[in-house]
């Protein structure tokens, strides 16, 4: 008779690994530079895992996955990427306490169920707040916006964020006026 053994087998991956996933070495896999969904299918050869949130060569595994659109596929095509789905610019006296809301598209529904933030970026310096999802649109949380420069009006961005850092594609523009610079700037006369 032999006796029962547990074998134990410890491995690292880089990544995290689901179900069905096909492993290679995450530097021979060209595609996992492109950081968005849309560019990621744009290559012949990469798809997006929607829900890792990742351009890649190998199977997403039980993932979502999108293709670039000459592959016959339910969801091939930028259409089905997850991204902000507005590019007028906001426009923010300076001073202003404002909750931004941003509208999104292509929203699956275990998205739903994480945690949202918003990217602020203003002058080369990234900001990160609070959000939340409703309907089609992600509210984040108040802040002021002040523009401290000399300058007329100063131009930053809102990315939008899902499952802590796993990012829609593209982000809105908004303008911070100075009143006193700028009274002609549409926020300066509401």
């Amino acid at each position: 008779m032999v006796p029962n053994t547990l074998v134990v087998i410890f491995f690292s991956l880089s990544s995290l690994c689901l179900a069905g996933d096909i492993i290679l070495d995450s530097n021979k896999d060209a595609c996992r530079v492109n950081l968005s969904c849309a560019t990621c299918i744009t290559k012949k050869s990469c798809t997006w895992c929607v829900t890792k949130s990742r351009c890649t060569q190998q199977a997403c595994g039980n993932d979502n996955v999108i293709y670039p659109s000459d592959v016959p596929a339910l969801m091939s095509g930028p259409d089905f990427c997850p991204r902000v789905d507005e590019s007028k610019p906001v426009t923010i006296k300076s001073g202003a306490k404002e909750i931004l809301a941003v509208k999104i598209t292509q929203i699956y529904l275990y998205m739903a169920f994480t945690p949202w933030k918003c990217k602020i970026t203003l002058r080369g310096k990234e900001k990160i707040v609070p959000a939340v999802l409703i309907g089609d649109k992600v509210y984040c949380e108040v802040m002021e916006f002040t523009n401290d420069t000399e300058d007329p009006s100063i131009e930053g961005s809102v990315a939008v964020l899902w499952d802590y850092n796993k990012s829609f594609d593209g982000s809105l523009p908004f303008k911070i006026c100075r009143c006193d610079l700028d009274p002609a700037c549409k926020a300066c006369k509401l």
